[in-house]
């Protein structure tokens, strides 16, 4: 497959409305991806959240970092993220990656997924300050890791193989309707980064 070629992955939002998402499976060449998976693991500096459930404080299962302007932040979960500049590493892959979503993106979330025991649960990225159905592009590096997707109100399901060196980008509309996880496994033993890519506008 050439690396520009991609997947339109059609996705009902509701009452027939329809988004997508574009997947490029091989965006990525394997000596740039495996450089980049390298710089990531060994040069961000991690974070160690974690998060109360029901009266417990419990570390997440993976690291993270949340790249941007650096007198703004982001919360989650009630994790408040303070942003960290883009070393210029990141910054030539989030232009690229613009380039290719045809997509303005100003801030990043990087995971860290240590091995298959690392996960993140069911969310959509649907935080205000990202504002009206976000774009959201995703490249993820190293172990290949099962991307999920499942519909609000019908339930239905997706799910998609993320190799090393693949971007994906869900449309208008997808955090609004449908939740994304990728979920535990004892089948691997390798570590992934992926990177999040997307916009606020402050």
């Amino acid at each position: 497959m050439d690396l520009f070629d991609h997947q339109l992955i059609p996705v009902t939002l509701s009452e027939g409305r329809q988004s997508s998402i574009a997947f490029w499976p091989n965006w990525l060449d394997k000596e740039r991806a495996d450089v980049l998976l390298s710089k990531a693991i060994n040069t961000i500096d991690w974070r160690r959240d974690s998060i109360k459930i029901v009266g417990k404080t419990i570390p997440i299962p993976r690291l993270q970092q949340w790249f941007g302007d650096p007198s703004t932040s982001y919360t989650y979960s009630n994790i408040r993220l303070q942003a960290v500049s883009f070393p210029d590493w990141i910054e030539q892959l989030r232009e690229q990656v613009e380039t290719q979503a045809d997509q303005r993106f100003n801030r990043a979330l990087v995971n860290y997924y240590r091995d298959g025991s690392d996960s993140v649960d069911w969310h959509a990225d649907d935080e205000p300050e990202l504002g009206f159905e976000p774009v959201i592009a995703s490249c993820s590096l190293g172990a290949e890791r099962v991307f999920q997707l499942r519909h609000n109100v019908t339930k239905e399901r997706l799910a998609i193989s993320l190799p090393h060196g693949s971007l994906l980008v869900m449309g208008p509309g997808i955090q609004r309707y449908w939740q994304h996880r990728v979920a535990k496994t004892k089948t691997i033993d390798q570590p992934r980064v992926n990177f999040t890519f997307r916009y606020m506008g402050r």
